[in-house]
């Protein structure tokens, strides 16, 4: 078998019919250094994935979720799919595209956008809850701190599927709801920054990426009679002022 790099791209060449993720595993560790926010495996030239050769992709799926890395494989024909997935393991946790395009795409608008080591004053606003009620608070506390205003998207992914499992349908939501907050921020003359991350949860997704990223302020809304106590978005609360280390607001609005 021929391995090949192209860009953000290993091409597989010819007849897998040995485990070959050693070999696979220094590029896609090469690759990851120079696009940090995910490589393609494309498959598309396999010719031929023995009993042998498809424990490479059990090795690789165990390496994505070990390492938490965003590794999308494109190009696997029915035959060789099936072969694959005859070993125990894969079906849950390898994550497939039909073509390297759609493998792009599904990088692009499922990973977080990577934050700078040294960032400025941000202001992260979820599109969770009544979101758009929050977005006039978070301007204006943006404008005040002169901070960026960060648009979080948390796509849900179920727990029986890898979080980077391509989710076409709610990739397209996500841009259309960035897009949207976007626009209703037109005139608040702040730099607004639009990103989006993988999660079970959204509350658990939003409160995740405030943790790792720190921004220095959180805002989300919530109807009134939807924050009570005991109430279904009490937790919400809970997760939010425990997890997030900085300011955190929560605005309650009326229905």
């Amino acid at each position: 078998m021929i391995i090949q790099t192209r860009g953000d791209v290993i091409i597989l060449k010819g007849a897998l019919t040995e485990n070959q993720w050693p070999s696979i595993r220094s590029a896609v560790s090469l690759l990851l250094e120079s696009y940090p926010s995910g490589v393609v495996i494309d498959a598309s030239e396999l010719v031929e994935v023995t009993e042998a050769g498809a424990h490479t992709f059990l090795d690789a799926s165990n390496f994505i979720q070990a390492q938490n890395a965003r590794v999308v494989v494109s190009g696997l024909s029915d035959d060789i799919l099936a072969e694959i997935r005859k070993v125990p393991g894969i079906r849950s946790q390898l994550v497939i595209a039909g073509s390297v395009d759609e493998a792009r795409e599904s990088i692009e608008s499922g990973g977080a956008v990577p934050v700078s080591a040294k960032p400025g004053p941000r202001v992260l606003v979820p599109l969770i809850g009544a979101w758009e009620k929050a977005l006039h608070f978070a301007a204006v506390e943006a404008a005040g701190r002169k901070a960026e205003l960060h648009l979080l998207y948390v796509l849900v992914i179920p727990r029986n599927q890898p979080l980077g499992v391509p989710d076409p349908e709610q990739e397209h939501e996500a841009q259309h709801a960035l897009t949207e907050a976007e626009t209703m921020l037109h005139r608040s003359r702040v730099r607004v920054v639009k990103v989006t991350t993988r999660a079970r949860e959204a509350v658990e997704g939003a409160a995740k990426y405030a943790a790792e990223t720190k921004p220095d302020l959180l805002a989300v809304a919530y109807h009134k009679d939807n924050v009570i106590k005991g109430g279904a978005n009490s937790s919400v609360v809970d997760i939010l002022c425990h997890e997030v280390p900085g300011d955190v607001a929560i605005y309650c609005v009326n229905p």
